[in-house]
């Protein structure tokens, strides 16, 4: 029975096939032997921080951490291992109140690659370290104003104007303990010799409550850069003046005009707006309204593209007439014209005293004739009775000498 069994070809193939398994798992061994190495860098990856966050909680220290796995394993799975992407991950939904936290590094929470199957013996001898150990800490936010500081310089005959910031606040989040330390945000400006409006978006830094920057913080600024204007102006000194009016035998070559406390003032403003002002009229004044010395007090007004650096909004203005002689005339020669209809007219004053001004020699010279008061009763109420009416006084044949002051009389209608 033996015999005819080993005589059979089936049994030489089956041997030979028995044989073939034998030696392919032992070359396979040879080939393949097991190998003991580190995977060093491996990352650790926390999954359940939305959870985390939900709960008013984050990791504070520890958040980015590598560690070294050493392991067993064949040849051929090492070198995938090699290749691909190891990780520790440590889910920390569970965690539900702040402290210290110290977590094992086991086979469970290691992650392999997808090429490594679960049948590929991996042996993993120790880790350094042994624990990933991290920090759970309360999250806060809140907004905090940000301000500008600049340490540059513009250039002569420039003026910087206030700083512009968008947006003017700006959310910070992170560890309470760390945000509640932090007061504002600050950007700084430090370009040179600047003739120009300065934009740009800058980067912040967070200052602390002793007003010292903070380094190497894991809290959060949202959003990181804010658009910076600070407007750059040309500045320019620009005289007074006023705008005199001849009158009383008086012209602007007689009188002299002082201006206190400045006779002018810097402006800034665009170079177009700038470029065509040469003075600023404070208005006019009449001569003739000017006796001997007389202050006027006068607003400085500036067109609204214009600022005033200097802050004076008002100055007084002192005229002065000089080189002319006074000389006060007693008038009786009244004119009462444009009566209201139905009405007849009767001046109560019957002289006027007038003072005129002028060359002294000319002055001499002017005779009462050569005065007449005429009161126009145009605009004047249509009823009986007295009423004090402004009148205007003329000097006949003399260019040189004029009258002084405005005067009125009392006139009745009946």
């Amino acid at each position: 029975m033996v015999k005819k069994i080993t005589d059979s070809k089936w049994f030489y193939i089956l041997v030979s096939i028995l044989m073939a398994f034998v030696l392919w798992i032992y070359v396979g061994k040879e080939a393949n032997p097991l190998t003991t190495g580190t995977l060093r860098n491996v990352q650790v990856v926390y999954t359940g921080l939305d959870v985390l966050e939900e709960r008013g909680l984050m990791i504070s220290e520890g958040a980015n951490q590598i560690v070294s796995l050493n392991i067993q394993a064949r040849r051929d799975v090492f070198a995938r291992l090699s290749q691909g992407d190891v990780t520790v991950t440590i889910d920390v939904s569970g965690i539900t109140e702040p402290g210290e936290q110290s977590i094992a590094i086991t086979t469970r929470i290691i992650s392999y690659p997808r090429s490594i199957a679960t049948t590929d013996a991996i042996d993993l001898r120790y880790t350094s370290p042994a624990t990933v150990d991290f920090t759970v800490s309360r999250w806060t936010e809140k907004d905090i104003p940000v301000q500008a500081v600049f340490e540059g310089s513009v250039a002569e005959g420039y003026q910087r104007g206030e700083f512009s910031i968008t947006p003017e606040t700006i959310t910070i989040s992170g560890q309470e303990e760390l945000v509640d330390q932090i007061q504002y945000a600050q950007v700084t400006v430090s370009q040179q010799e600047l003739t120009e409006t300065y934009s740009e978006q800058c980067s912040v830094n967070l200052i602390d409550q002793d007003g010292n920057p903070v380094v190497n913080s894991n809290v959060q600024a949202q959003p990181q850069t804010v658009l910076v204007t600070l407007p750059v102006e040309v500045l320019k000194e620009v005289p007074l003046t006023v705008n005199l009016i001849d009158g009383g035998g008086a012209t602007a070559v007689d009188a002299k005009v002082t201006i206190e406390p400045a006779d002018s003032i810097m402006v800034s403003g665009s170079q177009s707006d700038l470029e065509g002002l040469k003075e600023i009229s404070l208005g006019d004044i009449d001569l003739s309204d000017v006796y001997s010395t007389n202050t006027f007090t006068k607003e400085i007004a500036l067109s609204p593209e214009l600022t005033n650096v200097s802050g004076i909004t008002e100055v007084t203005v002192t005229v002065s007439i000089q080189g002319l002689t006074t000389r006060t005339m007693k008038v009786s020669n009244i004119e009462l014209i444009n009566a209201p209809e139905g009405y007849t007219p009767e001046a109560i004053t019957k002289s006027c005293s007038v003072l005129i001004r002028g060359p002294e020699e000319e002055v001499n010279q002017i005779t009462e004739s050569q005065l007449r008061i005429v009161a126009d009763l145009s605009t004047t109420d249509p009823s009986t009775g007295s009423r004090t009416v402004p009148v205007k006084v003329y000097l006949d044949g003399s260019s040189n000498v004029g009258v002084v002051g405005d005067y009125s009389i009392s006139v009745s209608l009946s």
